[in-house]
């Protein structure tokens, strides 16, 4: 690798952009010559250019793959800037980024599965996964099993590698901590990271908080994150008047501060390729409670660094919450392991090894 490109098309700002845009940053500060194809208008490009990263953008849709013209574009690209590694993120920009690609002779044509759910079995896809992707790679082992369930035996699951999301911890730790105060006196408070979509399972904090009430715990669950499901989230807080007890604060740039104002991480999501916001608080020793599904099991030790709990058993998840609340010593205890834990783990020098070793 030499000349590498992260293509990432989407519009909004999520988890895979974050990453696309921190392994754009450390690559580049790894040595590497790095490039970001980002849609024009987009968070990303926005971000990229903040960032002062080398970028191409482009108006990129749905059925953009379809547009010969755009995909021309791409393959002058790639040729002009002599690209030997393309990093591709989603189902759109593998239909179009892939593709274009191959044709301009790239050498490393690599996705980066992070949605831990199936593919369709599609003759499109077919063509796509065995004739133009050089390298399938998801970020979890739970991601790899979703992947390939209705691709099976088309793909070898021996042929698809995981290598985890890294997360650069010399540089998150080098981040200044302005801790806010969301306590009201001896109030525990309950955080949760995410955008406010149907597979962030917030919907879940509702009816923990209705359980957590009931059996007499001072709290506050405070959610960070913006998204479609906002003003029914709302809607729901008010009708079960608990808009005292649950607080939607919106997007937060800043995320370690947050991290640093809560006491325990509540994490209700239903699918994750790879818990970011989870692994992020663990870096901060905040000790996390989340349901026993996708790839949560490879981050959490159950009982020893956070709990895990068979989804939707929201008593035990309640349980949980309360014995974290009330022994603040095994909760210190169990966040500092969560630390090491996913700086032993996760860390971004790691996982660049990994890639440059799959890659070379």
């Amino acid at each position: 690798m030499k000349n590498v490109c992260f293509f990432n098309s989407t519009m909004f700002w999520g988890g895979g952009e974050k990453a696309h845009l921190e392994y754009a940053e450390n690559f580049k500060s790894a040595g590497y010559c790095v490039f970001v194809v980002c849609s024009t208008g987009s968070d990303l490009e926005v971000k990229v250019k903040e960032k002062g990263l080398n970028y191409f953008s482009l108006k990129i849709g749905n059925l953009s793959f379809l547009n010969l013209n755009k995909k021309n574009i791409l393959v002058e690209f790639f040729l002009r800037e002599k690209i030997d590694t393309v990093f591709l993120n989603t189902s759109n920009d593998i239909k179009i980024g892939g593709p274009a690609a191959k044709k301009a002779g790239v050498r490393n044509i690599v996705y980066m599965r992070g949605l831990a759910v199936p593919v369709k079995k599609s003759p499109l896809n077919k063509y796509l996964f065995t004739k133009v992707l050089t390298h399938i790679v998801p970020n979890s082992f739970d991601t790899r099993k979703a992947f390939l369930t209705k691709l099976r035996p088309r793909l070898n699951e021996n042929n698809v590698p995981v290598i985890y999301r890294g997360i650069n911890f010399k540089e998150w730790d080098s981040r200044p901590v302005k801790k806010r105060s969301f306590k009201n006196g001896n109030e525990i408070i309950l955080g949760n990271v995410g955008r406010l979509e149907k597979q962030k399972g917030q919907k879940y904090l509702i009816d923990l908080a209705k359980i957590l009430n009931d059996k007499g715990l001072n709290f506050k669950i405070i959610i960070a994150g913006s998204g479609p499901l906002e003003a029914e989230l709302k809607s729901l807080i008010s009708k079960h008047k608990l808009d005292e007890k649950i607080q939607l604060i919106g997007f937060q740039s800043d995320v370690k501060s947050f991290l640093n104002s809560i006491d325990i991480f509540v994490f209700p999501s239903l699918w994750e390729g790879f818990g970011n916001a989870m692994v992020e608080g663990m870096a901060e020793k905040v000790v996390p409670v989340a349901f026993k599904l996708t790839s949560n099991p490879e981050i959490i030790i159950d009982g020893k660094n956070g709990f895990l709990v068979e989804y939707p058993n929201l008593s035990l998840f309640a349980e949980k919450v309360l014995y974290l609340a009330e022994n603040p010593q095994e909760r210190l205890k169990m966040g500092k392991l969560a630390r090491e834990t996913v700086i032993g783990n996760f860390d971004l020098k790691k996982i660049i090894g990994d890639w440059e070793e799959l890659l070379s």
